[in-house]
């Protein structure tokens, strides 16, 4: 193409002057955006990284972990196309360290050995008792649950509880309802014996029980931490660690079910693993299904695991779901177990 002399081809010719804000302004938004997902996913990434998270927020940062792994992979591109080349190594480096954090709850550990007697257990928080008797007890009867934990059991809940039948389906019992969050009972297909509440005082009462299915003997413990919210966070450490002396002082195979009120990026819950207790939804390769707050309510979408069913002795994981109960904000988690 032949330019005449004088002219300046439409190639050479700077951008239109509002074209030239516009983009000026995107990048400078651009630039922004990627400042303040940096900046989230470092102080996510520091919360989980602490090993003591017994002040506010960092139990609460910390439970945002796989959000910031993805956060950090979208920061990761800006950086890139923005050339900001420090950013784009920390970003980078985020990416791997989340990966790593994440990789083993996404790997099932091992298979299930044969011969074992199967033991079917549930978890439910209540939601201050307004669940549904009559789904409950429903999901109940159609997971052939063995053991069921019900958290935040109230008075009005376990009557209702009664009369749609699941005390004749799991007739034993071992804690009690109380107004409120406070009440946690369990209800077994089997006898339960040395039912007892933990040694230490915890915020709400958890009960636990011995139970015995086959020759098998297995202790329950039930488990209700209160929330990490502001000014609450050292008292949810305590409950947590209560948990973890009394999984330290097992004498026999344990499960450990409720709502935990805490997530496996949370320091204080990854000292039970340490105890020994293994997380149902990490050994069967699923640690990133979330429980609360669950969809229908209030039209909020799950986006934690706070509620578990965790194992410890000669117990495998044959498999784990998480189920709705009307006008609760918990999914139910229901474990099949086997009991070797």
């Amino acid at each position: 193409m032949t330019v005449a002399a004088g002219v300046t081809p439409d190639s050479e010719l700077p951008p239109p002057p509002r074209l030239w804000r516009l983009r000026r302004r995107a990048r400078a938004l651009a630039r922004v955006l990627t400042g303040v997902g940096f900046g989230g996913a470092v102080a996510v990434t520091a919360a989980r990284a602490i090993v003591f998270d017994a002040f506010w927020p960092l139990p609460i940062l910390a439970v945002f972990a796989p959000y910031a792994a993805m956060v950090s992979v979208l920061v990761a591109l800006g950086a890139l196309a923005l050339r900001m080349r420090l950013t784009l190594l920390v970003a980078l480096g985020l990416v791997v360290v989340h990966t790593l954090w994440m990789l083993p709850r996404l790997t099932a550990d091992g298979g299930v050995q044969a011969g074992g007697t199967r033991l079917r257990v549930m978890t439910s928080n209540a939601y201050f008792g307004e669940a549904s008797a009559d789904r409950l007890t429903a999901l109940v009867l159609r997971e052939r649950v063995d053991v069921l934990a019900v958290e935040e059991l109230t008075p009005a809940l376990a009557a209702g509880l009664e009369r749609t039948g699941l005390t004749r389906e799991l007739p034993y019992l071992a804690g009690r309802a109380e107004s409120g969050a406070a009440g946690l009972a369990l209800y077994s297909r089997y006898p339960l014996t040395e039912d007892r509440l933990l040694p230490e005082r915890t915020t709400m009462p958890m009960p636990g029980a011995t139970v015995d299915v086959g020759g098998h003997r297995a202790r329950i413990q039930g488990v209700h931490t209160i929330p990490p919210t502001r000014g609450r966070a050292g008292r949810w450490a305590h409950d947590l660690d209560a948990v973890r002396r009394e999984a330290e002082r097992r004498t026999m195979p344990a499960i450990f079910l409720g709502d935990f009120n805490a997530t496996a990026d949370n320091a204080s819950f990854r000292s039970l693993t340490a105890a020994g207790l293994r997380d149902a939804y990490d050994e069967r390769g699923s640690g990133l299904v979330r429980t609360w707050p669950m969809a229908h309510f209030h039209g909020l979408p799950a986006l934690f695991a706070i509620d578990h069913v965790m194992v410890a002795g000669g117990i495998d994981v044959v498999s784990v779901s998480e189920h709705r109960v009307p006008r609760t904000d918990h999914a139910a988690v229901v474990a099949e177990l086997s009991l070797r």
